[in-house]
């Protein structure tokens, strides 16, 4: 398993459920924890898409607008999801999800960035804690019912309908998730302030909203799903019109990546090795076709992407190649370069490969995706000290990002230093909130007890604290 997708190996815990949405108006500190929590079980959801150009992308593209916005309570997170559907939901905390049918939809960033900016007003506004709020007291409303909810109003979620059919509280809660008009309105007005303010072009969240309404028949399940916790009114739209039109017209240029990770979700919202066998055709035709140096460009790189997918070697190198040739110094071009030579190369060629993704960060410092290639190039090179080093020297992940830690702890464990593992599997799910999870793992690296002293002490300390907190919390509940 390469180092990138550690955040999400399985460890087979038996963690605990989720327990019932209790007291008094959610706090911020409390909306972003139960954020949290909800957040773990979605990234055990297959659709969940750990990939790190897509993270990357989506997140510099929320951060303009949260940063422009008039909301600065919440550690915002973006991340996409595998779904054909044309939706994007919000979660209390500022966790906002993406569906890979969205961004593929999308016909320019505006229209993108203007469905992200209204979710970023939802949750600016905090209209997920105000329904929380006004349905505590509900027996159907637990944090487990409130996910399952949200998650069945994505069209095509396999699990979320099979959890439906059987729980039927959901449906109950489904309802009650739908955002009110005046909820709605004011999401649009914030968000649409936000996109202007962070450069786009304002009609770009008009011009999707009006497509989506005209175009459900042809969208088939893709419009309601989006259209069910979204009411999509006539006097929304109007009001849209009316305030792009004071605004006036205003030009945004796209960026080289929004089209690469368009190309590139066309490839992973596949799963399967016939759906990867028509994506590399329809992209064919479409170089074909295409007019631009940006779109051959973007088709180019994407056909590399597929082509790795099936396992096309000299396909996916020529392509490689030939998208770094048409887009020059791009980011996620060199990433795919570099990559794809070091899936398929020989030992020189590895080298060849490392160096490109050293050359990566040092000229994107503050890419946790390069850094991510050069770590896991590294430690599939068998240099796990190296690889250490690199993790304590590098600026882009920090000791709060999951990965970080999931990254050391895999090379520990080659290192075959068990106590330190255990220990950095426990500071990720700490980092990930889950305390009861870092508990067992802090317990883990007590018994196996072959670290130094200075290790044995920072595992001693850290079981204790975590234990401690735990204890507190559950007092605190029972109060």
């Amino acid at each position: 398993m390469a180092a990138q997708d550690l955040a999400t190996e399985s460890l087979n815990l038996n963690l605990p459920s989720m327990g019932a949405v209790a007291g008094t108006e959610l706090s911020p500190a409390e909306e972003q924890a139960l954020g949290e929590e909800m957040m773990r079980q979605i990234r055990d959801d297959p659709s969940y898409l750990n990939d790190a150009e897509t993270l990357e992308y989506l997140n510099r593209l929320g951060y303009k607008l949260v940063s422009v916005s008039d909301t600065h309570t919440y550690n915002f997170f973006f991340y996409p999801l595998i779904d054909p559907s044309l939706n994007a939901f919000a979660i209390p905390g500022g966790f906002i999800a993406v569906h890979t049918g969205l961004i593929i939809a999308a016909q320019n960033e505006s229209e993108l960035a203007g469905v992200i900016a209204h979710e970023v007003g939802h949750v600016s506004q905090r209209h997920i804690a105000r329904m929380i709020d006004a349905q505590k007291g509900s027996a159907a409303l637990s944090i487990g019912s409130f996910l399952l909810a949200l998650l069945a109003a994505r069209a095509g979620s396999g699990q979320a309908a099979t959890a439906l059919a059987v729980g039927g509280q959901a449906a109950l809660i489904q309802n009650q998730l739908s955002y009110s008009r005046g909820a709605e309105r004011e999401a649009d007005r914030v968000g649409l302030t936000s996109l202007v303010r962070a450069g786009f072009d304002p009609k770009g969240m008009e011009n999707f909203f009006m497509r989506l309404r005209q175009n459900n028949r042809y969208y088939e399940a893709a419009a309601p799903a989006y259209l069910l916790t979204h009411p999509l009114t006539v006097e929304r739209i109007s009001d849209m019109e009316n305030r792009t039109r004071q605004l006036g017209a205003r030009t945004h240029n796209d960026s080289l990546d929004f089209s690469l990770i368009q190309q590139r979700m066309r490839v992973l919202q596949q799963t399967k090795y016939d759906g990867w066998l028509q994506v590399s055709k329809e992209m064919k035709q479409d170089l074909q076709n295409a007019k631009t140096n940006r779109q051959k460009t973007a088709l180019t790189y994407g056909l590399s992407v597929v082509s790795r997918k099936l396992n096309q070697k000299s396909d996916a190198i020529r392509y490689a190649n030939q998208a770094v040739s048409l887009g020059g110094n791009n980011a996620i071009l060199l990433k795919n370069q570099s990559e794809t030579i070091f899936q398929y190369g020989n030992q020189t060629e590895k080298k060849s490969a490392l160096a490109m993704s050293e050359r990566l960060v040092s000229n994107n410092p503050l890419s946790e995706m390069a850094v991510k290639l050069y770590a896991s190039q590294l430690f599939d090179l068998k240099r796990y000290n190296d690889t250490l080093r690199f993790m304590r020297t590098q600026q882009a992940m920090t000791q709060s990002n999951p990965s970080y830690h999931a990254i050391n702890a895999r090379c520990y464990r080659a290192l075959k230093q068990m106590s330190r593992h255990y220990m950095s599997v426990g500071d990720m799910y700490l980092a990930q909130g889950d305390k009861r999870a870092a508990e067992y793992q802090y317990n883990l690296a007590q018994q196996a007890n072959d670290g130094d002293y200075y290790t044995m002490s920072q595992v001693d300390g850290k079981l204790r604290s975590t234990r401690a907190d735990i204890i507190a919390e559950e007092k605190a509940k029972n109060r």
